[in-house]
């Protein structure tokens, strides 16, 4: 359900714009039931090829920021492992540390 939301709201919203334009005429109900149609069936094949992708690096880079500071910045990668596999978690940090943004300690880092 939640994700039929957003083509959902465009195509509504569309519907509503195009048939208030026409004046709530016949025609005017006609295309603008179309035209929603066809934005909803667009929206919703761009979103699901967004949501297919994954998050991306950048926004995992921030969530592991952000688990960080909340667990008083040192982090482990078993502690991302309700967001991606121990052996992500592992890559995702390495390189962080790599780029000077945390440093190994023990099993963990420190941010």
């Amino acid at each position: 359900m939640r994700q039929h939301f957003l083509p959902f709201s465009g195509a509504l919203a569309l519907f509503l714009l195009v048939y208030a334009a026409s004046r709530f005429a016949l025609w005017g109900l006609v295309l603008a039931a179309f035209l929603a149609y066809l934005l909803y069936l667009g929206l919703l094949r761009w979103q699901g090829r967004l949501l297919a992708k994954g998050p991306s690096r950048v926004a995992l880079e921030r969530l592991a920021m952000r688990e960080a500071w909340r667990k008083g910045g040192f982090l482990s990668p078993k502690d991302l492992g309700a967001f991606l596999p121990q052996d992500e978690a592992e890559r995702l940090l390495e390189g962080l540390a790599a780029r000077g943004l945390c440093r190994r300690e023990g099993e963990g880092f420190r941010f």
